[in-house]
């Protein structure tokens, strides 16, 4: 949703001390294998189109390439589409030092899980869930398969008119925003960082870049800074 509002901080949920050290520089030299999935949704056929979504991903999928990630990616897929997406980021991103995951596009939670719009998805009931969307829970166990550092990066905070839908229909508590991400084996090794606080909705913002997207586009990739200390950046920036 473009326009005003009040928004809160791409707040970090930081795990592990292995973050601390992290570097993600430009132009550094590294033996590391990094690998990113980057999936961003805007022309939706069944909920209002986001303009910002795939500007955001393609932005981001660029800045990644360029600091030595394998960059699987997909814009304004489907369901099918998606699932065949994943699976190529899946069989890619095995064994992995880093592995990061960037969505921009409609999210909602759902009895405290949370899940992701492909730009097909017509949510009737609860049973959608299982056929319509895509849960960041299947994402994370992809990405979780022998890799060190895990990154997720979510911007899919925006106000979701099909969560409405599905609460009405009798999907559990379903709502814009996402839940809280409770991170599995202690979360080691893990960051996951929203577009704004949890349950909360963010704005598309006024811009190129989503607020949050723009700020991630600022700072990932500053020589010499810890991940850690980026999205403190990231946060700063959202503030504003």
């Amino acid at each position: 949703m473009r326009g005003g509002g009040a928004f809160l901080p791409g707040m970090a949920s930081l795990f592990g001390l292995a973050l601390a050290v992290l570097l993600i520089a430009a132009g550094a030299a590294s033996a590391e294998r990094r690998v990113a999935l980057v999936l961003g949704n805007g022309a939706y056929q069944h909920a209002p189109a986001l303009a910002n979504p795939v500007r955001d991903a393609r932005a981001v999928a660029a800045l990644l390439a360029s600091l030595d990630f394998e960059v699987v990616s997909g814009f304004d897929e489907t369901k099918a589409e998606t699932q065949a997406t994943i699976s190529r980021f899946a069989k890619a991103v095995r064994g992995a030092d880093i592995a990061l995951f960037y969505y921009a596009g409609h999210g909602l939670q759902v009895s405290g899980s949370n899940y992701l719009l492909p730009v097909d998805a017509a949510l009737e009931d609860e049973t959608s869930l299982d056929f319509e969307t895509v849960s960041v829970d299947f994402v994370l166990r992809q990405m979780s398969r022998e890799t060190g550092v895990r990154l997720v990066l979510l911007d899919a905070c925006r106000d979701n008119p099909l969560a409405a839908v599905l609460a009405k229909a009798g999907g559990g508590d379903a709502s814009s925003g996402l839940a809280e991400i409770q991170v599995q084996n202690g979360g080691a090794g893990t960051l996951v960082a929203f577009a704004t606080s949890p349950s909360q909705v963010a704005y598309d913002g006024s811009g190129e870049h989503s607020p949050f997207s723009g700020a991630l586009l600022n700072h990932l990739g500053e020589a010499n800074i810890s991940i850690t200390e980026a999205m403190n950046r990231v946060t700063s920036d959202v503030f504003k």
